[in-house]
């Protein structure tokens, strides 16, 4: 199986479509990349981040939430119980967010990717990698919320719902990655990110439940596995992972079984 120009990643910079794709999130959909107003003086880049700290500050969070360190272990429904969540725990928001803190003329684009995977930790084919052009599996229980590109606003930057329940058997892994889209071309790294985290939401309920934050400085890192979903013993637990990859998505890809070039 292949992807091929994964740079470009299937034509993003058409108007159109990020149009659409903007007007989506500004309805509720998060999204991802890309800051508004960049190259402007530093006043407004320092206020820019003022209010995007603020923003981070005011989402609401259960006081109960768990908070995890890198490579901790959790079951999600011990965790979900612990937190106060009164309920099944069949379907969950996987939200995913960041700032920005330094600016070179150059806008941001960072881009969620999910990897369904088997238990050998590889896709069963390339409808496994789910990202903007490939929004769900074809099972449709793992679903990408959409990209918008700014970046901007208060909640989370993207997310991703995952149906527990209905899940292909086959499926016992699911690996949850950012990357900075053309990061090399454009000199820029997750050294210049902060406030990466992944937190993980009871959809009955509409409850968080668990969260980690990626305290490290990934000064050469262009890609980064935020954390991953796995089952065992027939129980889903997440594991907080924050690696970074220098080669980007590509090496992403590889990883889980994806061939890919850029």
């Amino acid at each position: 199986m292949g992807i091929q120009g994964l740079s470009g990643l299937g034509g993003l910079n058409n108007n159109q479509n990020n149009q659409n794709q903007s007007q989506n999130t500004n309805q509720g959909v998060a999204g991802i990349g890309g800051l508004g107003g960049i190259g402007g003086n530093q006043n407004t880049n320092q206020n820019t981040n003022s209010n995007m700290n603020q923003n981070m500050n005011q989402r609401p969070t259960n006081s109960n939430v768990v908070s995890l360190k890198k490579g901790q272990k959790v079951s999600l429904k011990k965790t979900a119980m612990d937190a106060g969540v009164d309920s099944n725990l069949t379907a969950i928001k996987v939200g995913l967010g960041w700032d920005i803190n330094r600016f070179d003329g150059s806008n941001f684009d960072l881009d969620v990717f999910t990897f369904a995977l088997r238990n050998d930790g590889k896709v069963r084919d390339e409808s496994d990698f789910i990202f903007f052009n490939n929004m769900k599996i074809k099972e449709g229980s793992i679903v990408l919320s959409g990209d918008n590109r700014s970046g901007q606003g208060q909640g989370d930057d993207e997310t991703v719902n995952v149906d527990l329940a209905n899940l292909p058997m086959e499926i016992e892994k699911i690996a949850f990655c950012i990357t900075i889209n053309d990061a090399e071309s454009k000199n820029q790294n997750f050294g210049m990110v902060d406030n990466a985290y992944v937190r993980f939401v009871d959809q009955n309920s509409n409850q968080e439940f668990l969260r980690y934050d990626l305290s490290e400085d990934y000064s050469l890192e262009t890609a980064l596995v935020v954390g991953e979903l796995y089952k065992h013993n027939n129980e889903w637990k997440f594991r907080a992972i924050g690696s970074g990859y220098q080669a980007g998505l590509v090496a992403l890809c590889a990883e889980y079984g994806v061939s890919a070039t850029n």
